[in-house]
């Protein structure tokens, strides 16, 4: 039998504000009943934007490397709280970029000082941390899963834009790198997830509208009737520029010029002209505006080449255009041959210049901690946490009842038809409790523990059970999170997902004992972004009859449940090509 839900909200279309309920900003369904502060916290400039309960959003963005003076973080965090009317009670969501300073050998030591800045700052207060995956962490378990949540908010954003843009490439323009996130279907499908990964992909290009050294830019510039090279020496940035073209705010050149003067046109042409040896009295404008307009076409190009790459993979011809680099986003997506919208015509040109920000104080209104299965988990497609298939080849979960250990010769049976539908589909299996969790439940009924105890103990059962599985399926391998979903199917193995460490990071179900393996395989499914669950138990029947009570809050909306008896195994192929 099957349970398929007719919603799916994997991301939640654009809503027109009604009468029946408020919205909070026309790209969000949510009604916070206290404020959201989102941060975007990077190495050189932190954002802050706060959705009121009332509705609007109020953006900041201010200057800070974090490098020069670390310990004066949670300081600038608190100012710039009361900058956008911050209240107690306020929920605070937080992304972050600033791990990958030079002051930090690690990003794991760079996300753990961020962490205590944030606490330091706001003490008592109800903190989430973003992931990668589109999860929210509590700050310790963040703490203990530092990779998820460094340089995450490049998915805050782009999980904003694909509910009402689902088939687009999100161009986020800063002043130190470019953001080029594909998105179909309302799934973001980058190939990418950590930023070593994205450079590869050429979903993160390191050119900005201010950072960017002009070297970085071209290795040579035309000069009057000849070329000359550019000077590595960092005497302009790119910043310079686009000021001298008239494109670039003086107030957005947001960090010290290279020669500490200030962000004029005056100064910027003295400062281009230094970049190949020469100074005001040497070269005249015009030869400064040659200058200035070869390399700003030159960074175009660039992200133009990216984007035709990215937009003929994906076959995608609407870009939506965000940040301080818009201008660029705008004319480097037009050149690629690109449809542009601008994000700030939906949230706000304020909230736009701080889009990460914006984004993760509006997925942060919809978390409940009271009702966590409400909360907008695995808004990213499967792709996003390094298991989904740009071929559109989807991910099936299959999750294995402890119960079939107790029958001769199933996991063995079982195992081999999981071995032949590998061939055939992109799997991943996910352990029961099996008589590991029962041992836990008797010893609970026996001695006594607490609710917290006992879940934590039946979740190792999982993890003992995976172990056990993967034994009985030839070309298994037991991983233990999403990167290691990624190498396994890479491989060709089927990986057997042993979750406790993944489900301590990710704690939103109840801890009772009506939450089952059932629902958290099903959560677990959500987060991997699996388009179907098929549950394997030792009696066939209908999916309403065979799970515990949790599960059709944990099933995410629009994905298709079946349940498969052991006797029936051998149909398996066929289910999964149905």
């Amino acid at each position: 039998m099957t349970l398929e839900k007719t919603r799916d909200l994997t991301f939640r279309s654009m809503q027109a504000p009604s009468t029946q309920r408020r919205t909070v900003n026309p790209v969000t369904s949510a009604v916070p009943t206290h404020g959201t502060v989102g941060w975007d916290i990077g190495g050189v400039n932190t954002k802050v934007a706060r959705i009121a309960e009332g509705g609007g959003i109020v953006a900041r963005s201010r200057p800070f490397e974090i490098q020069r003076v670390p310990e004066s973080l949670a300081d600038l965090l608190r100012s710039l709280a009361a900058e956008v009317g911050t209240v107690p009670g306020d929920r605070h969501a937080v992304t972050m970029t600033a791990e990958l300073s030079q002051l930090f050998r690690t990003k794991a030591e760079g996300v753990t000082t961020i962490l205590d800045a944030v606490e330091a700052a706001f003490p008592g207060v109800d903190i989430r941390v973003f992931t990668v995956d589109g999860r929210f962490l509590t700050v310790i378990a963040a703490r203990s899963e530092p990779m998820a949540v460094a340089a995450s908010n490049w998915a805050a954003t782009a999980m904003l834009v694909a509910r009402s843009h689902p088939d687009c490439i999100l161009v986020d323009i800063g002043t130190t790198t470019t953001d080029l996130i594909p998105i179909a279907g309302g799934r973001i499908i980058a190939r990418g997830t950590t930023d070593l990964e994205r450079l590869r992909e050429s979903e993160l290009l390191y050119t900005g509208a201010v950072r960017t050294p002009l070297e970085a830019i071209a290795s040579e510039v035309p000069v009057e009737e000849d070329r000359a090279g550019v000077a590595a020496e960092g005497f302009a940035l790119v910043g310079d520029v686009h000021l001298w073209l008239g494109k670039l705010a003086a107030r957005d050149y947001s960090v010290a010029a290279p020669d500490g003067r200030p962000a004029t046109v005056e100064f910027a042409g003295e400062r281009i002209r230094r970049a190949v040896c020469a100074d005001r009295t040497m070269l005249s404008d015009a030869a400064v505006e040659r200058i200035a307009r070869f390399l700003a076409d030159a960074q175009l190009d660039r992200i133009a080449a990216a984007l035709r790459k990215i937009a003929g993979r994906e076959s995608i011809t609407q870009a939506v255009v965000t940040g301080i680099g818009e201008f660029i986003a705008t004319a480097a997506a037009q050149r690629a041959g690109l449809a542009v919208t601008r994000l700030a015509d939906q949230i706000g040109d304020a909230a736009a210049r701080t889009a990460p920000a914006a984004a993760v104080a509006i997925l942060g209104s919809e978390y409940s901690i009271e009702h966590p299965e409400a909360a907008p988990r695995t808004r990213i497609g499967a792709a996003s946490v390094g298991v989904g298939s740009s071929d559109g080849n989807d991910l099936t979960v299959i999750k294995i009842g402890g119960g079939l250990s107790a029958i001769p010769g199933a996991l063995d049976r079982i195992g081999t038809a999981l071995s032949a539908a590998g061939q055939v589909a992109r799997l991943v299996v996910l352990p029961g409790g099996g008589p590991f969790a029962e041992a836990v439940r008797e010893f609970d009924e026996r001695i006594g523990l607490t609710s917290d105890a006992a879940h934590w103990m039946a979740i190792l059962g999982m993890d003992q059970y995976a172990h056990a599985l993967a034994v009985h399926i030839p070309g298994a391998v037991v991983v233990e999170d999403a990167a290691g979903i990624h190498a396994a199917l890479e491989g060709g193995a089927i990986p057997v997902l042993a979750p406790a460490r993944w489900l301590r990071a990710a704690d939103e179900l109840p801890h009772q004992w009506d939450v089952t393996s059932d629902s958290l395989s099903a959560y677990l499914a959500g987060l991997l972004g699996a388009t179907r669950m098929i549950l394997i138990k030792p009696v066939s029947g209908t999916v309403d009859a065979l799970v515990d009570p949790w599960f059709p809050r944990a099933v995410p909306d629009g994905m298709r449940a079946d349940v498969l008896g052991e006797s029936e195994i051998e149909q398996l192929i066929e289910m999964l090509r149905r």
